[in-house]
Formats: C-alpha cells, structure tokens, sequence
C-alpha cells in the first residue's frame, strides 16, 4: 500500500534550511572552516556562541556575525578543560535558554613519520581533536537531551576514511571522531539528538598554506587525488553544515558527510 501524502503541515522548500530562533555553538570557530560555519549558521538565522583558545580570532568572528545582525559573542576556552567546556555551554544557555546546534570544528595537524612521532604530540593531537569533540558533545548533549531535541556536527576528515602517510594522530583522532559520531548518533536517536559529520577533503586555508609550503610535493600529489583537481575552499563546508544542522536532515543521523571533491570515491 502506497504511503498517504504528508498533511502535516510541514516545510518543503528553502525554509528547511531556515534556523530562526535556535542557538549554536561553534568550536574552532576562530579558524577558517569555524569562521565560515558561524557566519553560514549567523545567516540562515541562528544566534552563535563562538569558541575558539584564540580569543583575538574568535572576536573577529563575532565581529562579521554581528556585521550581519546576528546575535553573537565569543568564549576563549580550551576544548580539552573539561571545566571551560561546561562553562561554555552553560553560557550559551543563560544567554539564550536554550541550545539546539554544536559543531565542533576545532582540531590541529601534527604530520610526521610515525616510526618517530613524538608521543606528547601524539597525545595533543588526539587531546584537541577526538577528546575535545567528546567533552562537547557530552556537554551539549546533555542539555539537548534534557530538551528533546538538538543536533551536533562533528567536523572529522577524509582521513578519517582513508590513509595516507605521514600523519599517524590525525588520522587516528579523525578515525575516532568518525566512530564517537556514530556511537551517539545510535544512543541518542530515540531521544531527539541527532550526531552527523562532515569529512571534507583538504580544504584551503593558512593551516593547509604553512604545510603545503613545507611539503610541495607530497601536496601536489594530494591535490591530484581529488578528481575535481582542485582543494576545497572553506565556503564550500556552509552548505553541508546548513543541512546537517537543519530540518532539512531531519531522518538523518549516524552519517559522515564526504565533502571532498570525490577523493573517496577514487
């Protein structure tokens, strides 16, 4: 028997996409990838609590936010303080009653040949970008699983997929991003939460420019692995994370969202 047309009432063009009256949280949100998240978040209407350790970098977020009417502020906190994580949610929710988006963008790169890897940037590494997205989670999880209701989006990476050299602790925390997203993605479907991530591909920004410059080659030859031949450009992460974090994905949870010029598909 077919399914009856849907007489619910509910939005099926653009205004899916719409986040008037929620309130996010985006950490590393002073870099490049944050920094376009917020403001894609900021314009679709939501109000953004910016995270960032660098606090110079997360004010100038606020700062193009605000430009944009947004309601916006910015908490210089450290992801892996267990103690500034509860802080920050707890501010996000004094100020707006309410919390209903995270996404954790915040994470460092370490390359280097494993047979020599430091084990204390090893340990900083997996510290910032898989420990950190927890305490996160947790922290907002909580307060949107008090609610019914809530969405978080971790950013991991193709080489959370895949592997390539030269890159041990990140490819092992973005592993772990991917399996920690799907862990609560299953333990909290019931419950209104729903966890996804983005992958993206390299994507351009000062980060990537530092180590492109000190390894050409090894970049050169990952460029040529993307089919579209090209990096990705930070912008190109707002609509991914729109959807994600919009009803536009309401039956979606548990997936890891490859944007990556078709690197995986390779």
């Amino acid at each position: 028997m077919a399914e009856q047309p849907d007489s619910s009432g509910r939005a099926f063009g653009l205004e899916l996409f719409r986040l008037d009256g929620r309130a996010a949280i985006v950490t590393g949100g002073g870099g490049a990838l944050g920094t376009a998240m917020a403001r894609g978040l900021a314009n679709a209407g939501a109000s953004v609590l910016v995270v960032d350790r660098d606090e110079r970098a997360a004010e100038a977020t606020v700062g193009l936010l605000r430009e944009g009417g947004a309601d916006a502020f910015a908490v210089p906190a450290d992801v892996t303080d267990e103690t500034a994580v509860e802080a920050t949610v707890a501010r996000a929710v004094d100020r707006w009653g309410r919390l209903d988006i995270l996404i954790n963008s915040a994470g460092i790169g370490a390359r280097g040949a494993a047979a020599d890897y430091e084990r204390a940037r090893w340990e900083q590494v997996l510290s910032i970008n898989l420990t950190g997205t927890f305490l996160f989670c947790r922290a907002a999880g909580n307060v949107m699983l008090e609610a019914g209701d809530g969405r978080i989006v971790n950013i991991a990476s193709i080489a959370g997929l895949v592997g390539y050299q030269g890159n041990p602790a990140y490819l092992a925390s973005k592993g772990g991003v991917v399996q920690l997203t799907r862990a609560l993605a299953v333990e909290w479907a019931t419950r209104g939460v729903r966890v996804n991530a983005i992958a993206p591909g390299v994507i351009a920004s000062p980060m990537v420019a530092v180590q492109v410059s000190r390894e050409p080659e090894f970049y050169d030859a990952f460029r040529a692995r993307h089919p579209v031949g090209r990096f990705g450009q930070a912008q190109e992460l707002v609509g991914p994370a729109l959807f994600l974090c919009s009803d536009a994905s309401s039956f979606v949870t548990g997936h890891i969202l490859a944007v990556d010029g078709g690197y995986t598909a390779m």
